[in-house]
């Protein structure tokens, strides 16, 4: 297993405040001083190399890497292409990163130098954030269940800066977004609820968060009826939990909840889904491993914050005990949605938890962002690296849009059009959970909207064609789970954990 680690400039030597782990932080560093097998150096547009380079084709176009014998032969150089100057920005680096460990080919040691390109405009903290995630990011593999795993001979990637915390909170993050690129790469069948659920348990106690676990009577004494309702098609039990971080210097005035949909196999229910768009719907849980993964992160970036995670937990089967086309739920609030498409069940999941998460009460949150693969509709507008923000505060859409610019994820806000309301009206019920019109992804943020209480700040993230990949990996995106939007929600928190003007 590679460890990345942050390093002195000049030396090989790493440190230790900046150390971790692709899988986990490491305690110590103690790694003796000694050249790299490989140094990867940032070269913007117009940079002086080498003539082997030259007669390669390096022009130093953003991602481009040409490895050279270093001057004594001794190690390899590559040179890493960074783009104009002028135009580079953190994501430049962060690709740069991934570009890097993915071309060191058998070596054991690499020292990553693009943080110390300058020029660029970039601050040196956010470069150094910037290589430290993309190095993690680029390394990630996912082949627990191959027969053969082919481990990589790369020991150790050093980021060679003086910025040691911002070192530090780049791995935290990207360890974070591998860790949800594990849940949703994790097939459906050993990833129930229950094991979901379980497993949820298991990262909370080792990240030092509190954690209840929710099922059978528990739910119905809750008033998750949605949750209840889609979960009774599969012979695996929903399950609820929340997840909770309240370190001590937290501001009591303020708590924020995450809401994440976790569906762990969508089959459609009794409106099954056509066969070829059945094979990603394990990722249909991308929005719970993205709020789960945050939540991880928060301690060891020691965020002075109040955060509660909500993460309804459940399959989407059809079975002789489904829930059926024309079905009516009343809700948490009182409300009732006539089910007239049971492949849109995770507005349904999510509708009581928003309840619950907002009303007054010891669970209320004064802010709630919920995070959800919930509309396919919503790739037609936006392909398939895009996610869609809603939210009718502006001062919120502009908190998480720049969060969103930081982290390096694509986010683009569309509106919450009242006249879409006409398409969510039923004959017998206050609502339906499907109109099988145009705007499907509207309708659904205006269906989740009506169950958030008057006056709290609320953001939805529909993040279904983003949080799989089923391309070819590009930037430090791999194949599969993407583990999208964890990073723009730790951004988030951090932003409002500092009281940035443009806070709610």
């Amino acid at each position: 297993m590679t460890r990345v680690v942050a390093g002195d400039v000049g030396t090989d030597t790493p440190d230790k405040a900046g150390t971790a782990d692709t899988a986990k932080a490491a305690d110590t560093a103690d790694t003796a001083s000694r050249a790299a097998d490989v140094v990867a150096c940032g070269r913007h547009t117009g940079a002086a190399v080498g003539a082997f380079s030259r007669r390669r084709g390096f022009v130093a176009r953003p991602g481009q890497v040409v490895a050279e014998p270093s001057a004594d032969g001794r190690a390899v150089v590559l040179n890493v292409g960074l783009g104009p100057a002028g135009s580079a920005t953190a994501a430049t680096f962060r690709a740069a990163a991934a570009a890097s460990v993915r071309a060191v080919g058998p070596a054991r040691t690499l020292r990553l130098d693009l943080a110390l390109a300058d020029g660029s405009g970039v601050p040196a903290a956010e470069r150094a954030r910037a290589v430290a995630e993309g190095a993690v990011l680029g390394l990630y593999r996912y082949d627990e269940y191959r027969s053969a795993r082919a481990a990589s001979p790369l020991a150790e990637v050093i980021v060679a800066t003086p910025e040691r915390r911002a070192v530090a909170e780049g791995l935290a993050a990207a360890e974070a977004t591998c860790l949800a690129r594990d849940l949703v790469n994790c097939p459906a069948g050993t990833l129930t609820p229950p094991a979901f659920a379980d497993r949820i348990r298991e990262l909370a106690h080792t990240a030092g968060l509190d954690c209840a676990v929710y099922e059978g009577a528990g739910l119905t004494e809750l008033g998750l009826t949605g949750l209840t309702a889609v979960g009774r098609g599969s012979a695996e039990p929903p399950r609820y939990v929340e997840l909770t971080y309240d370190p001590p210097d937290a501001d009591p005035a303020l708590t924020v909840g995450l809401v994440g949909k976790g569906v762990t196999f969508d089959s459609g229910g009794l409106s099954l889904k056509p066969s070829g768009e059945r094979h990603a719907m394990k990722a249909d849980m991308g929005g719970a491993a993205a709020v789960v993964a945050a939540l991880t992160a928060l301690p060891r970036l020691g965020l002075p914050l109040r955060v509660r995670g909500h993460l309804p937990l459940a399959e989407n089967m059809p079975d002789g005990g489904a829930l059926r086309v024309g079905d009516v739920v009343r809700h948490l609030d009182g409300t009732t949605t006539e089910i007239t498409h049971t492949d849109n069940e995770g507005r349904v999941v999510l509708a009581d938890v928003l309840v619950r998460a907002s009303r007054p009460g010891p669970h209320r949150s004064d802010l709630v962002v919920d995070v959800a693969t919930l509309t396919s509709a919503a790739v037609h507008a936006l392909g398939t690296r895009t996610g869609a923000l809603f939210t009718p505060d502006d001062r919120l859409a502009q908190t998480v849009l720049a969060a969103s610019e930081r982290a390096g994820e694509s986010f683009c806000r569309l509106p919450l059009l009242a006249h879409e309301r006409r398409n969510l009206r039923s004959a017998v019920a206050d609502r339906v959970n499907c109109s099988h019109r145009h705007g499907d992804t509207i309708q659904a943020a205006l269906f989740l909207q009506d169950f958030v209480a008057a006056g709290v700040p609320w953001a939805h993230l529909d993040i279904a064609a983003p949080a799989y990949n089923d391309e070819g990996p590009y930037a430090e995106v791999p194949y599969g789970g993407t583990g999208f939007a964890v990073r723009t929600l730790i951004e988030t928190l951090r932003a409002l954990s500092e009281g940035s003007p443009d806070v709610p």
